[in-house]
């Protein structure tokens, strides 16, 4: 008993999830749209590296622990689900600490009717599957879908991955307590980097407390490399060796996001590293500032990230208008959830629930001059709430840098 407690609490001191009965109808929802059998595999795990779960797999389960089989059966209306996790086992849990096992304790952590062995997959994946079914899996998978395709010669294999981007694109209330957190940590950490960013400081210090911050805050992770680009590298997109010696004068674009519970905040500012924008600094960011609010004017339902009336146009007619087209070398927008470019098609129009980026950008290495701001925003059913509240405007930023050089870190 004491020891099935222990296991219970383990558990549940891992990342916040979502209550259980999302993750029940989400699978629910994927096995009547598919009418055949899914199966996801976990993420494998590997010897001293950071386990980190798949994107899908954890979107349907909650469950972040390695080498697990999801197996759905939704033909004809049914939707008998069972989870495969391996076996626990003693000797390797003084390495790495105690694990769910197979069994009643785990079927009431996760919330997953059935959870059995791993070694039982096989057969009942075989039986279950019958001699010529249609199998739903993740393509990419080439490991296992050649286990499948060796267990089931008749199958016709099909990819799930579109049924359950279909589904990850719509955030429910529970996704977004998180994203917020993950919004809300990534807000702070821009508001900490801030009082670091100064002549003669290097960026990696800058990225030190910003990433300190993050998990001050229970974040898992950054959801991507940190960007700190000073000078010629604010002009970089992906630049993150974050190890130049910032200088009067330059400007430095923080491009951040932390991984609060799987899911992931992407929030950019660029700030003068000596506290105040020269007139020409001014120029261009007041171009894209002005840029993003034309963009983010563009969001409602019905309308698209591309096409001609689309959210991308508004930002970038703005700035082509101005002269700078040719150096605005990247989308406007893209979704944000699991993953920091989460998946979905961009083509859809946008709905109620939906949660992108906005991050128009000009990028002068002539002048090694470079601006991006980016915003989190969810789409609503009147057009949008901006999720990362943080300043913006040239007199904003200014006084924030006036302030830090006094004040505290915060938590």
């Amino acid at each position: 008993m004491y020891l099935a407690c222990f296991i219970a609490a383990t558990y549940a001191a891992s990342p916040e999830i979502e209550p259980l009965e999302q993750y029940r109808l989400r699978r629910e929802r994927l096995a009547g749209t598919l009418n055949g059998v899914v199966v996801l595999f976990a993420a494998p795990a590997s010897d001293l590296v950071e386990f980190q779960q798949e994107d899908n797999f954890y979107y349907l389960t909650g469950f972040g622990e390695p080498e697990a089989i999801l197996l759905l059966d939704g033909r004809e209306g049914r939707a008998d689900e069972h989870l495969f996790i391996p076996s626990r086992n003693p000797r390797e849990e003084r390495w790495t600490g105690i694990k769910l096992g197979p069994g009643p304790e785990a079927e009431r952590a996760t919330g997953i009717a059935s959870v059995e062995a791993l070694e039982d997959f096989d057969a009942t994946f075989s039986e279950l599957a019958g001699p010529n079914p249609s199998v739903y899996t993740l393509m990419t998978e080439d490991q296992g879908l050649e286990r499948l395709r060796s267990l089931t010669p008749g199958a016709v294999f099909q990819d799930a991955g579109p049924a359950i981007a279909d589904l990850r694109l719509l955030k429910a209330e529970t996704e977004l307590v998180l994203l917020r957190k993950a919004i809300d940590i990534t807000t702070m950490a821009h508001a900490n980097a801030a009082t670091a960013i100064r002549p003669g400081a290097p960026e990696y210090e800058v990225e030190g407390l910003i990433e300190y911050t993050f998990r001050r805050n229970g974040a898992e992770r950054p959801a991507f490399p940190s960007i700190v680009g000073s000078g010629p590298y604010s002009t970089i997109l992906h630049y993150d060796r974050n190890n130049r010696v910032m200088q009067a004068g330059d400007l430095v674009v923080v491009d951040i996001g932390a991984e609060y519970s799987g899911y992931a905040a992407d929030v950019t500012r660029t700030y003068p590293v000596s506290g105040q924008f020269t007139e020409r600094q001014k120029e261009i960011y007041e171009i894209v500032l002005d840029a993003q609010k034309a963009a983010l004017d563009r969001i409602r339902p019905g309308v698209r990230i591309g096409g001609p009336n689309g959210v991308d146009a508004a930002a970038r007619d703005y700035i082509e208008g101005h002269g700078y087209g040719q150096y605005f070398i990247h989308g406007t927008s893209h979704y944000l959830g699991l993953y920091v470019h989460d998946v979905g098609d961009t083509s859809r129009p946008l709905e109620p629930g939906m949660v992108l980026t906005v991050e128009p950008g000009i990028y002068l290495p002539e002048e090694s001059l470079g601006v991006r701001i980016e915003d989190d925003v969810l789409v609503t059913p009147g057009g949008y709430e901006l999720l990362s509240n943080f300043p913006r405007e040239i007199e904003e930023i200014e006084d924030l840098m006036a302030g830090s050089r006094t004040s505290p870190v915060r938590n």
